[in-house]
């Protein structure tokens, strides 16, 4: 579900943002909140999803499922996002395997089980958005867009490991923006919330 909203900026000026007739600074935000009633599946998808699930008896409504795969061999492979406190762990991705039998065998990724942090933000949505434009400004492919930086952009509150990636260390969760431009899907950043510095940056270029 996405639910539109706009951010009253202070006396900084920043691209994104537009004056009203009184003077005050609009910044154009969508506010995005993922949960696992959603998915990018398809009915008939979600109804084997569901089947494999349940015949393994595995809990299928804690995740946001994004890809569904049956191969050449009748394994089915399903991927998605994890949640904690009711917010999108970024960094959550995994994927149930099931063999041609029907049966789970195997997990790539790690299960989320407790995230003891709170659920309120310290950033105000404005503050997220400039931090980015400020990230864009530096990007030599993207700093003379205007239209992305005078545009609309969707973000999502959720958690974000900043251990992700590295093998044999424990989960380092910090609570975390994502945000990208409305209707684009480069450049995103994550941003940490606790500090307000850019944890990843990515402008989709690639050689």
């Amino acid at each position: 579900m996405i639910v539109i909203a706009i951010c009253f900026a202070g006396m900084t000026v920043f691209s994104g943002c537009e004056k009203d007739g009184n003077g005050t600074h609009l910044c154009c935000v969508n506010t995005i909140k993922n949960s696992p009633t959603n998915t990018t599946l398809s009915k008939s998808e979600m109804d084997v999803v569901k089947y494999l699930f349940n015949r393994n008896q595995l809990d299928y409504t804690k995740y946001l499922f994004t890809r569904f795969q049956k191969d050449e061999l009748g394994y089915h492979h399903i991927r998605c996002f994890q949640f904690a406190n009711n917010l999108m762990v970024f960094t959550s991705d995994a994927i149930f395997h099931f063999d041609k039998n029907d049966n789970y065998y195997f997990l790539s990724g790690d299960l989320i089980n407790t995230i003891s942090l709170n659920t309120k933000p310290s950033m105000k949505q404005d503050n997220v958005v400039e931090k980015f434009v400020d990230e864009i400004k530096q990007d030599g492919f993207y700093k003379e867009n205007t239209e992305i930086m005078n545009g609309c952009f969707d973000i999502e509150f959720g958690y974000y490991d900043l251990n992700a990636g590295i093998s044999y260390v424990d989960e380092k969760f910090t609570k975390a923006w994502k945000i990208k431009p409305t209707n684009k899907d480069y450049p995103f950043a994550y941003i940490n919330d606790e500090n307000s510095e850019v944890i990843y940056y990515d402008n989709g270029i690639r050689f």
